[in-house]
């Protein structure tokens, strides 16, 4: 018996109505894991290394666009993907072909701010501290997803005893919602000696690079 033209739309559209939000999902995880699979499957490059950013990406992208058949023969043909190879799954490889083909879908979004007398007039990813003091480092969702924080903010590098945290409402587990953001107050107490000291200051969270870190330095 033949299917009407009718029946064929119904089921084209029952099929896209219950695909869009697992793609719309999977579009979320392949954009984390375009940026960041170095980190997230230990493959030491990510793909955004050698493309580039979305869009405007490099080296044929959109032609893997919905297409992880397309992901996998490149990741089994070309040399310079050589490191994703055993390591990327299909779903992965689902994830961010659905990510190509979706490049706006919405996401959380990480910004940080200095502020103080130690805040870089370059950078938001720098302290510098001339002198005995507090600063202070505000993280914002700058995104339209909510952002979940990891553990609690902590010190650790060359001169972290140097450094002490002084307070933070970027609490454990908390979740930033679009627009909110939390802040660690950083204080500079030299405990002897003098040259150059350097920490780093790290908010951990569930987007790109699975936190954010704040080089400290001191002079």
């Amino acid at each position: 018996m033949g299917v009407s033209v009718r029946d064929s739309a119904l089921a084209l559209f029952l099929l896209l109505g219950a695909a869009h939000p697992a793609l719309g999902q999977d579009a979320l995880r392949g954009k984390l894991l375009y940026h960041d699979i170095g980190r997230v499957r230990g493959t030491g490059v990510s793909c955004v290394d050698c493309h580039g950013g979305i869009p405007g990406a490099l080296h044929g992208l959109e032609k893997v666009a919905g297409n992880p058949n397309a992901i996998a023969y490149a990741i089994g043909a070309v040399q310079q993907m050589t490191p994703l190879r055993g390591r990327v799954t299909d779903a992965d490889m689902a994830d961010l072909a659905a990510y190509v083909a979706n490049p706006t879908v919405a996401s959380p979004g990480v910004q940080l701010t200095t502020v103080g007398p130690a805040a870089s007039p370059y950078t938001s990813e720098r302290l510098e501290f001339a002198r005995a003091g507090t600063s202070s480092v505000r993280l914002t969702n700058a995104g339209a997803l909510a952002l979940q924080l990891g553990a609690a903010p902590f010190l650790d590098g060359p001169a972290a005893a140097d450094f002490a945290l002084q307070g933070t409402d970027c609490e454990p587990r908390a979740v930033l919602a679009p627009q909110q953001s939390c802040a660690v107050q950083i204080e500079f107490r030299p405990t002897g000696g003098t040259g150059l000291r350097t920490a780093t200051l790290h908010i951990a969270h569930d987007w790109i690079g699975g936190g954010s870190n704040v080089a400290l330095i001191a002079r």
